[in-house]
């Protein structure tokens, strides 16, 4: 694969992205299927979702990475004193259960 850079203005850069992000594909296999060096395929469009919400999701499944980590570390290492596994990870069924609903919630009709 070869790399290909052109200049263009910010209002066509901005326009390219913009007309990718519609069509649910990257500028580059956006460019790639209107010149046709590509097969058009239909794709699903991409559901729309508030950013603020998709950013706070993500954080809470950094966080959520981050305790498995610790707990599988422990959990290799012997365990934690005191630590009581099934309350965790009971916690963190609700957790998904929530996020789940949160989602189902944020999602247009």
């Amino acid at each position: 694969m070869e790399t290909f850079v052109f200049r263009c203005t910010r209002a066509e850069k901005d326009r390219l992205r913009d007309q990718a992000g519609l069509a649910g594909m990257s500028s580059a296999a956006l460019l790639r299927e209107t010149l046709g060096l590509t097969d058009t395929r239909r794709r699903k469009p991409v559901p729309k979702a508030d950013p603020a919400l998709i950013r706070e999701l993500s954080r809470i499944g950094g966080n959520l990475n981050q305790i498995a980590r610790v707990l599988n570390r422990n959990a290799l290492a012997g365990g934690v004193e005191g630590f009581d596994a099934v309350r965790v990870a009971q916690a963190l069924v609700g957790i998904e259960r929530q996020l789940g609903l949160l989602l189902v919630e944020a999602r247009p009709c």
